[in-house]
């Protein structure tokens, strides 16, 4: 007899044929940190949208993924999904397991903030967190914001933003970047990608301020926003 393979469930709002269009540019790309540039740069230009994902603690969760807007989140790790897998299939559940703990379906499990996303994803093999060192500070934080989350405190380490000329001998092309908020009830503001360029360090995100995913140069980006400082996330070879 033979076994026939299982169907996909496909989440909502996914354009199969163009996750697959994305994946099948990057086919004879092996090289993890090419392969992010080179599908991140498929969205550039694409719409940035606040809260792309939705939901709330009162609703059942609904598993989305779209690729048409994004916000800075949903971009980084749908793109980081992407790069490390071969097929829709893989890119979906990889996305699944990337953005909630233990990959349960859940918005109580979803990987609200960043410090939370961090943890769960260095632990499952995804990314490592490479900030440490004599020139990090700690943070400790009372996260709040959410509606539905319990408060509680919350403590990492990052680099501050004075030292931004070590921070860039740390970082890596195709690392994640995460933006330390000054406020206390939070610990990150906003994220993406980094790229070294033959002069410069790149970000590669969706932002709202100009609505769309682009490239910006980070000295830019770090003198348009107050920040406390950057956490450096490298991703890490699956396939």
């Amino acid at each position: 007899m033979i076994e026939r393979p299982k169907a996909i469930n496909i989440p909502s709002r996914l354009d199969t044929d163009f996750a697959d269009d994305v994946l099948q540019k990057a086919r004879d790309t092996d090289e993890l940190t090419q392969r992010l540039d080179l599908i991140s740069r498929e969205f550039l230009g694409f719409a940035y949208q606040e809260g792309s994902l939705g939901g709330g603690p009162d609703l059942d969760e609904e598993f989305r993924i779209d690729l048409k807007v994004f916000d800075c989140v949903t971009f980084m790790e749908l793109v980081l999904a992407l790069a490390l897998a071969d097929t829709v299939s893989d890119f979906i559940d990889t996305t699944r397991r990337i953005r909630y703990d233990e990959g349960q379906i859940d918005w109580f499990h979803r990987n609200h903030y960043m410090v939370d996303w961090t943890r769960n994803n260095e632990r499952s093999g995804f990314v490592r967190n490479v900030t440490s060192g004599p020139y990090t500070l700690e943070k400790t934080c009372t996260l709040s914001l959410i509606t539905g989350l319990e408060t509680r405190t919350a403590t990492f380490r990052y680099f501050p933003s004075e030292q931004l000329v070590m921070e860039n001998n740390v970082m890596e092309t195709g690392d994640i970047i995460l933006f330390v908020s000054t406020r206390k009830d939070l610990d990150v503001f906003h994220t993406g990608f980094v790229f070294n360029r033959s002069d410069r360090i790149v970000i590669r995100h969706a932002t709202r301020r100009v609505g769309m995913v682009i490239d910006q140069n980070l000295d830019e980006f770090v003198a348009q926003n107050q920040l406390a400082g950057i956490i450096v996330l490298r991703p890490l070879c699956q396939r």
